[in-house]
């Protein structure tokens, strides 16, 4: 399914959609309906995502949009800058979309799975400072901390718990 995309944009997305429409036709790449209706629901997702939880979010859409189709379009949003892509020491790639999002770094439980976000100017200021002393100007950076949640066993967020 190949065709030009007639997809109308929603307003709650609509800059994100925006900014990856324009990087499409720089790139000389269709803007077709599966890319869009991909688009639209990663940038309706507030938190850390992978590819089989995107696909499962797509799962009324899985006869138009197949999970090779679903990983091209996660590599064009990290090439055009609209999506970060996250080991967090698993066998399978995070992501979350950057527009609109402030820096922050990651502290993932390696027993459940929690990823918490935070910022400490002070890290920043540290990093900026190693930087500058070695020669080089920051130009982006990924700080993932692992650990352990303080209570494993009972952890809410433990997979292993809910089942």
């Amino acid at each position: 399914m190949s065709e030009e995309s007639t997809y109308e944009i929603h307003e709650d997305t609509s800059m994100e959609m925006t900014t990856f429409s324009n990087y499409l036709k720089k790139k000389g790449l269709k803007i077709t309906n599966q890319r869009m209706l991909v688009a639209e629901k990663i940038f309706s997702i507030h938190n850390h995502f992978t590819a089989e939880s995107l696909q499962e979010e797509l799962k009324d859409r899985r006869d138009e949009i197949s999970k090779a189709t679903i990983y091209r379009i996660l590599s064009i949003m990290v090439e055009a800058g609209l999506l970060q892509e996250h080991n967090f020491g698993k066998d399978y790639k995070y992501y979350e979309h950057i527009i609109g999002h402030e820096h922050h770094d990651h502290i993932i439980c390696v027993e459940c799975g929690r990823i918490v976000e935070f910022m400490d100017e002070k890290i920043e200021e540290l990093q900026r400072k190693a930087a500058r002393e070695k020669g080089f100007s920051i130009t982006g950076h990924d700080l993932n901390i692992f650990g352990i949640c303080d209570s494993p066993p009972t952890c809410v967020h433990n997979k292993k718990n809910s089942q």
